[in-house]
Formats: C-alpha cells, structure tokens, sequence
C-alpha cells in the first residue's frame, strides 16, 4: 500500500473512533446529521435530550424517517403543546395518553390510517437516564406519569422541573400514591408552602410523614382544624394537636 493510501486509511479509522461533540455542533452541521437517513437513532436521541427547548431541530427530528417511537414520545412530552399537532400532521401519528385517551388530531390523509403514539407506553420503554430527563425537562402529561415512578431519583426530578405549576404541586400534595419522599420535598418547599392550599393537602394527606405535617397544624384556619381533628386518615398526633389547638383558640391562646 502507497504510504498516502495508508494514511487515509489511518485516518479514516480515527475519525470513526472520535465521539461526535452532538452540543457544539454547529446548526449546518446537526441539520445534515438529523436529515442523514443512516443516523442511528441513539444519536438522534442524544439530539432529542439536548436540543429539547429547540423547536427548529425539533421540528426536524420528527421528519426523520428512522426516529424511534421512544424518541418521539420524549420530543412530544418535553416540546410545547403545537408540536403534538406537527407530529399528528408530519408523522400521521396521533399522540395519546392510553389507548383509551386519544388526543387532538389532524385529519387523516385518504388511504392512509392515523397510528396511535402511546407515549404512556413509550414511557415504560425508557431507560432510566431518558426518564430523569424527561422528569426534568417535560411537559405537565409527562410529569404526571413520572411522578408515579417507583425510582426516587425519577420522581423527585419532576419536582425539580422549573415547568411544574402550583396547581399540580397541590395535587401532589394530595396524592396518597405517591412516595413518602416526593411528599416531604413538597412540605419541606418554603415557596410552595406559602400556599394554603398545599398546606391543608399536606396535613390531610396520610402518607404525609408526622413530622412534616405538625408543624402546619397552626397555619389552619378553624373550619379545616374540626375537620381534621375528625379525620380518621390522618395519624393520631395529628389529630390530637388540632383538637388542642381548637381548645386554645376557644379560651384565646391560640
């Protein structure tokens, strides 16, 4: 072999043997790299997890042909709300909670039959790094299958997305499926437990742990103390210390 030939050669294999910097990727570059329909699709999910607030790649990554149902499922839970309708439009996919739960879709071309994208089912077909991800970055429907999650680190990200609402935080609050830690993230949040709302669903929650939830006891107004000094849900203490703090207030200590 020519010394020139066996250079390139060498060459060749080391380019191949470098890790491709997906992040600093300048915007020509990544568009030829999505739009290669010999991409894998493992890097068109490293894309995905990157580029995640990034419409324009978003946008193509769901027309390319050889993205997973995985994939797709993590751009229409991390993307605003109109991409669903782009993926209906480009894919012929129509984005669903569960079988039973069809969402918004486009018309359907003649001849063609739309396909359901289960993204609950996607979910369950994640790795664990694409969950935290996706806990972290996604949208409210992705956020609330998360947070059900049996791994910790999966459902505490979700309390650590800046896109969660006060809304859902009190209905986590709520929650008596939820883990025991999820619940004391919330009691343990100063902002969130300025609402009283997310105090009362916290001190009428029964998973709420004790310790928790007593303190919270003296931010309630007269009418939710008599419920829950009645409630049967609730652990003892709890109780007890409403029902004293009822007394207090009656004879002005309180």
């Amino acid at each position: 072999m020519e010394p020139q030939s066996k250079w390139k050669v060498i060459l060749s294999r080391f380019r191949r043997q470098l890790p491709l910097d997906i992040e600093h990727c300048s915007p020509i570059a990544l568009r030829n790299i999505i739009l290669n329909v010999s991409t894998p699709d493992s890097i068109l999910e490293r894309i995905a997890e990157i580029y995640y607030d990034n419409d324009e790649v978003l946008r193509d990554l769901i027309r390319c042909p050889n993205l997973s149902e995985t994939t797709l499922a993590f751009i229409a839970l991390t993307g605003p709300e109109e991409l669903k309708s782009f993926i209906a439009g480009t894919r012929v996919v129509e984005v669903v909670l569960g079988d039973e739960n069809a969402g918004a879709a486009g018309p359907v071309p003649e001849g063609e039959k739309k396909k359901k994208l289960n993204v609950q089912q996607a979910i369950q077909r994640m790795t664990p790094a694409q969950k935290i991800k996706l806990a972290l970055a996604g949208a409210k429907d992705a956020r609330g299958l998360l947070i059900r999650e049996s791994s910790k680190i999966i459902a505490m990200s979700v309390l650590a997305n800046p896109r969660i609402t006060l809304g859902e935080v009190e209905f986590f609050a709520k929650s008596s499926n939820l883990s025991e830690d999820v619940i004391r993230k919330i009691g343990t949040n100063a902002e969130w437990t300025r609402k009283p709302a997310v105090i009362s669903a916290l001190v009428n929650n029964p998973k709420t742990p004790v310790g928790v939830s007593l303190p919270f006891v003296n931010r309630l107004p007269d009418r939710d103390l008599g419920i829950l000094e009645k409630s049967r849900s609730v652990p003892e203490a709890v109780r007890t210390a409403s029902r004293n703090l009822i007394i207090k207030r009656k004879l002005g200590k309180g």
